[in-house]
């Protein structure tokens, strides 16, 4: 599974006429509207989520080490075959935050704060980890899970949703 918009190709051209340009050939992907995504099944929007466990679970184990998405909002991600991607890379890092005491380590969101631990070496400890996985909550798990779900899945999704959102 890519989870990342796939290139197909680039060009890159320095004229006279038009200098520094570079065109990109990507896979089409629909752009991810979330009324629109409101609207269709649950199962769909079910598959959606999925698609972005998949995601966190890539970003926080990728090669590079834990990757966190600095702007994470619906509109940096598109469907491509029912599957979640991501479109813009330009806010990713790799960087922990460095730290010195626990208090270092705060984050804050609107509606929710965290301060993680500072760790012997000095990094706050899965900071992009814990940004990304709340902000999967805020944009997409609470919206999309909970709403027409089935009744018997309810309770197992608000637990679900109640995790990530800790």
């Amino acid at each position: 599974v890519i989870f990342f918009f796939q290139l197909y190709g680039y060009c890159y051209q320095d004229s006279n006429d038009i200098p520094d340009t570079l065109t990109t050939i990507t896979e089409l992907g629909s752009p991810l509207e979330m009324i629109q995504l409101l609207q269709t099944s649950w199962e769909d929007r079910f598959r959606i989520c999925l698609s972005l466990v998949r995601l966190l679970h890539y970003l926080a184990h990728s090669p590079l080490g834990s990757v966190t998405l600095l702007d994470f909002r619906p509109r940096q991600f598109v469907i491509v075959d029912g599957e979640l991607k991501v479109t813009d890379l330009d806010d990713a890092s790799i960087e922990e935050t460095s730290c010195t005491r626990n208090s270092d380590c705060f984050m804050e969101f609107p509606a929710r704060n965290f301060t993680l631990p500072c760790s012997v070496e000095g990094r706050c400890q899965n900071m992009n980890e814990k940004r990304n996985l709340y902000n999967a909550y805020r944009f997409f798990f609470t919206y999309l899970l909970p709403h027409s779900a089935p009744p018997s899945l309810r309770p197992l999704l608000d637990k679900i949703v109640n995790a990530t959102g800790n």
